[in-house]
């Protein structure tokens, strides 16, 4: 119970601070509770053990009710005409996965055991999310060794995934592509639609607690809790191996369909909520973090995760350069591939860039879609190639 409350209420000391003090508003809160969630996490060791449960409920339940509310503020047709490019960019990011896991097969073949079913679970995680990781290891009767092993890398290398692209990711692809220019919708100056998302600063939490707000906000997260009820209800229909994955898609589309109802639309406090709960769902996952993996790494696994994700980033930002594709679209395009959907709003958020939120999300889930599919024919193609 201590650790929830914990987890519940760190965000909002980080908030505090970021406000008082520029440096770390500057950072974002983002960062500041990933870098906060990984201290948890190394020096509180074995003791997390005991709140794994804990752990995983707050996670699952933070994320579930914070999509609805950040899709509920945004007006969904505009945002996915203002970014036309998002689409191929998802297609240049899952063939850069599927190139790079490939690739690195053959070159860590003779150090990486049954590596032809890592390069398919790996395709799997990289193209949608765990879900797909699962699926794809279910699909091609994978080892239960190497899949734990995977899901304890693929934590750590997105974690550093994660802080790359949330600290100096726009810098480094402004090096190589353009910078994202906002597309008016029917010529007309749409900056209105997304005012009362602009403030990127932890200042913009201030309205969570201003009392002429409180009915909106109670208003929204009812709502975004039956959104949840009914997304639960209908994923018990799905086999259970894609339970989760009928969720999230059941949650984006009840969040889409409440952005198309004024009172849920208009309520100003909707995204900075969603914001907060996804805070929560960040510095949880941080906190989840295995420290035994610094004291016992195998290196070539590791080094094969490396050259998957550094390998994909830079055929794909290759690729959007030959077809002028802009860097903010380049990089929620990315991470739709390699995060999957929770962690779209905190990249938009760091990018400063509220118009890729419902494109990144809508191509974070067709990468649910896609990756158990690429997956397996990676793995078998991985397979035919190496003799394993």
């Amino acid at each position: 119970m201590f650790f929830a409350i914990l987890m519940l209420t760190l965000p909002a000391a980080l908030i505090f601070l970021a406000q008082r003090i520029p440096a770390l508003d500057r950072l974002g809160v983002v960062m500041l509770t990933f870098g906060l969630g990984f201290l948890i996490a190394i020096f509180a060791g074995d003791k997390l053990a005991e709140v794994r449960d804990i752990q995983g409920t707050l996670s699952e339940v933070s994320v579930a009710l914070g999509l609805p509310l950040i899709i509920f503020s945004t007006n969904v047709l505009m945002a996915l005409r203002r970014s036309k490019g998002a689409l191929l960019a998802m297609g240049f990011a899952m063939v850069s996965v599927c190139v790079a896991s490939f690739l690195g097969a053959l070159v860590f073949a003779g150090s990486v055991s049954e590596v032809w079913q890592v390069s398919g679970m790996a395709v799997g995680a990289y193209t949608g999310s765990g879900v797909n990781l699962s699926a794809v290891k279910a699909a091609i009767d994978g080892s239960e060794d190497i899949f734990l092993k995977m899901i304890t890398y693929d934590l750590v290398f997105s974690a550093i995934y994660m802080l790359v692209i949330l600290s100096v990711g726009q810098r480094l692809a402004g090096l190589v592509l353009r910078p994202y220019a906002p597309v008016a919708v029917g010529g007309s100056d749409t900056s209105k639609e997304f005012e009362h998302l602009s403030d990127e600063s932890a200042a913009g939490y201030n309205r969570l607690i201003n009392r002429k707000n409180i009915a909106g906000t109670l208003l929204v997260l009812i709502a975004s809790g039956v959104a949840v009820g009914i997304a639960v209800a209908l994923a018990g229909f799905a086999p259970r191996a894609y339970e989760s994955l009928f969720i999230i898609l059941g949650l984006t589309s009840l969040g889409i369909v409440g952005s198309f109802i004024g009172p849920l639309h208009r309520v100003s406090t909707s995204f900075h909520l969603g914001m907060y709960l996804i805070l929560v769902f960040c510095l949880t996952t941080a906190t989840m973090l295995d420290t035994s993996i610094f004291t016992d790494m195998d290196w070539a696994l590791g080094g094969y995760f490396a050259a998957i994700l550094i390998g994909a980033m830079i055929l794909q930002i290759v690729l959007c350069r030959l077809f002028d594709i802009d860097r903010d679209t380049y990089l929620i395009a990315s991470g739709a591939s390699i995060m999957s959907v929770p962690f779209i709003p905190v990249i938009a958020g760091a990018l400063k860039n509220r118009d890729l939120l419902i494109p990144g999300m809508a191509i974070a889930v067709l990468g649910y879609a896609l990756g158990n599919y690429l997956g397996v024919v990676v793995a078998l193609a991985t397979r035919s190639m190496i003799g394993q």
